[in-house]
């Protein structure tokens, strides 16, 4: 087992050196609508301490790295993840990581954003929203596909946002349940914010789906005020701007220079050997 042990050390080494020593971070001009400056952001991202692939102290840099101004780490049913990823990234100016969690419900699963606690995944979906709430945080619809649209009409209203472009939305019958969902919601709530979130586990990448968000300023509280105000749109790589159509308009000539960088082959293998590394040290264990 020493060898194994010595062998995927190398591998968290090795591929941390070659990230670091390839990696290149776009510089993007400010672009402002509107009197608004627009962000790109991810808020349904899973780190390693649980169900992602990618160590929470590294998620800022590669967010960086992908062109996103802010991530939220949404562990399902822990909010470990995003606290040690938000406070690795505290002295950093690079891009802003938010705490959260993904509720894992019976029938729902909801994003929580902004908050400390893990709220309790046993309750309707009425209940962890109020619960989010009660935190300060937002509570956005996951995949709000069948088996996971399990929101009662006033449970609709209280979201502060829905996922509307996901990568579940690229198979044309899960799409138009995300278009359905989202239709019951803005009938309850005609501002809630149209979000677009990559769900990235270890493969994606992350950003592959992205809200793009209108604040006026660059800070938790401005990301946060965009989506209770409902100033977002989401959209995934190559597809189209959804949310409110106004805001769309505004997004349409932008678009080009919103789009997300590519992620280079070396970053993409350097990820997956720290990744494997990572689960071969924890299956061989530490130390004799």
């Amino acid at each position: 087992m020493n060898g194994a042990r010595i062998l995927a050390v190398c591998g968290i080494a090795g591929g941390v050196a070659v990230s670091a020593l390839t990696d290149t971070k776009p510089v993007r001009e400010p672009i402002t609508v509107e009197g608004y400056q627009v962000l790109s952001g991810d808020f349904h991202v899973h780190a390693f301490v649980g169900d992602g692939g990618i160590a929470p102290w590294s998620m800022q840099d590669q967010a960086a790295h992908l062109g996103l101004d802010v991530i939220a780490i949404t562990n399902h049913n822990q909010t470990l993840a995003g606290r040690l990823g938000r406070s690795s990234a505290e002295s950093s100016t690079g891009p802003i990581v938010l705490v959260g969690e993904e509720i894992t419900g019976r029938n729902f699963h909801l994003i929580g954003v902004g908050i400390e606690r893990a709220v309790n995944w046993d309750q309707p979906a009425r209940g962890a929203i109020a619960d989010v709430h009660a935190q300060g945080g937002l509570a956005i619809a996951a995949h709000p596909m069948h088996g996971f649209d399990g929101y009662d009409p006033e449970g609709l209203a209280e979201l502060d946002g829905v996922e509307v472009a996901h990568r579940d939305t690229l198979a044309p019958e899960a799409s138009k349940q995300f278009d359905e969902f989202y239709q019951r919601a803005v009938a309850r709530n005609p501002e809630i914010a149209a979000i677009g979130s990559s769900d990235f586990h270890t493969s994606g990448p992350m950003g592959f789906c992205r809200t793009y968000l209108f604040v006026r300023e660059r800070s938790k509280a401005g990301v946060m005020d965009a989506i209770r105000d409902g100033r977002t749109v989401g959209r995934c790589e190559g597809g189209r701007l959804r949310g409110r159509p106004e805001l769309v308009r505004l997004l349409e000539p932008h678009s080009e220079a919103l789009a997300p960088p590519d992620e280079t082959l070396i970053q993409t293998l350097a990820l997956l050997l720290v990744w494997v590394s990572l689960v071969a040290l924890a299956i061989v264990g530490p130390r004799s």
